[in-house]
């Protein structure tokens, strides 16, 4: 089988959708399909290369880099042309989001192409929903929309996907680099702290993830705890508010900001903290929290989105109220205070996040690819 995973956001770009694309395009390629990605070039960026089995077509042309998106006729133009020459059995729109993604679905249904397309959001808010209905007619040119969650197949309806038309595959983890292997001193090293509680987060810092209530909940934190350190990675558009926001609450001195990390990086840092914490308001489903749950770091976060699908409260999490900074920080420290409960519920974690795994994603869209192979080709013997 060849299939063309296209999408604005790859390797090296940062945040789920970019790994959500990566892992399962190495995953595809292991287990022998033949996996071609089509995605736009950055500066400096060779238009081929290969990274372990995997073909990369990067398109040269206008990419808002704020966004990391092509917005280029140019490049659209190319990416049609590719898929054209390249006689792919099935096309993967890796986003509803991504604008190539976007653009490729009529052009490949106009072609008789199977096409795919995966939806990493969910939404809660009807004027949101209201506003993003004219997508559903580009939903509604796919022959299947691969959710990550329940809570983001629930979207995809209300922006007018047919329900036969969606399929949950939910997201994996690299185990290979998020496990509890990996060296708990390392990063408590590179810090310069030794035993004193550290209190972890991995996010883009950008307003939808909400970093600063993280901040908030950390003051709380400070009060009964100290002598409690925080450390940030990730980078982002809100990056210097935020450290504008730990100067002013006079907490400098206790809050790290370590910037973008590569992942091995951030497997380290999960295992050398006490909680990770995910203080976003609204996730599809949390690809971080079970990264951070295979290192055996204690978990808190939101119970919304798609998060409480995989993560149930006081069992391998505590949940909190989105957007709740006093409950986010009465249960950080409650799993600092009561170790017992730590153990417990990283046990847990541990557990859950065997269940998910990028080889186990792949072969479920494999699957995918293999039905709407299927229905295309029953289609096509009627006429």
């Amino acid at each position: 089988m060849r299939v063309a995973l296209v999408g604005d956001h790859y390797y090296p770009d940062i945040g789920g959708a970019p790994q959500y694309a990566f892992e399962l395009s190495l995953q595809l390629a292991k287990l022998g399909i033949e996996t071609v990605v089509i995605t736009h070039a950055h500066p400096g960026q060779s238009e081929e290369e290969e990274i372990g089995g995997v073909k990369i077509k990067r398109v040269k042309g206008l990419v808002l880099n704020k966004l990391h998106c092509a917005a280029s006729p140019l490049v659209f133009n190319r990416c049609r042309e590719y898929i054209l020459d390249g006689k792919f059995d099935v096309v993967h729109g890796l986003d509803i989001y991504s604008p190539m993604a976007l653009i490729v679905i009529p052009f490949v249904h106009r072609h008789r192409i199977p096409c795919v397309l995966t939806c990493h959001t969910v939404m809660d808010s009807f004027f949101s929903i209201f506003l993003q209905r004219p997508m559903g007619l580009a939903l509604r040119r796919t022959d299947r929309l691969i959710a990550v969650s329940q809570a983001s197949a629930c979207f995809c309806r209300s922006l007018g996907c047919p329900e036969k038309r969606i399929t949950v595959v939910p997201n994996g983890v690299d185990l290979s680099c998020f496990n509890g292997e990996v060296d708990a001193f390392a990063m408590r090293k590179e810090l310069g702290i030794g035993d004193e509680p550290l209190v972890v987060t991995a996010l883009r810092l950008v307003r939808r993830k909400s970093p600063e209530l993280l901040v908030s909940a950390f003051t709380r934190v400070l009060e009964v705890v100290p002598d409690a350190k925080l450390a940030v990675a990730g980078s982002g558009r809100q990056r210097e508010n935020l450290s504008r926001q730990v100067n002013s609450m006079n907490i400098a001195n206790s809050v790290f900001m370590v910037g973008g990390l590569a992942k091995e990086k951030v497997a380290q840092l999960m295992a050398a903290a006490d909680v990770f914490v995910l203080p976003s308001k609204m996730e599809s489903f949390g690809l971080v929290l079970l990264e951070a749950s295979a290192t055996g770091v204690p978990i808190v976060c939101s119970n919304a989105g798609g998060v409480p699908e995989v993560f149930q409260d006081g069992f391998n999490a505590l949940l909190y109220p989105p957007g709740d900074d006093i409950a986010m920080a009465k249960a950080i420290v409650r799993l600092i205070q009561d170790r017992e409960l730590a153990k417990t519920i990283s046990a847990n974690a541990v557990a859950t996040s065997r269940r998910f795994t990028w080889e186990i994603a792949a072969k479920r869209t494999l699957r995918v690819y293999e039905e709407v192979l299927q229905e295309n080709a029953s289609s096509c013997s009627h006429y």
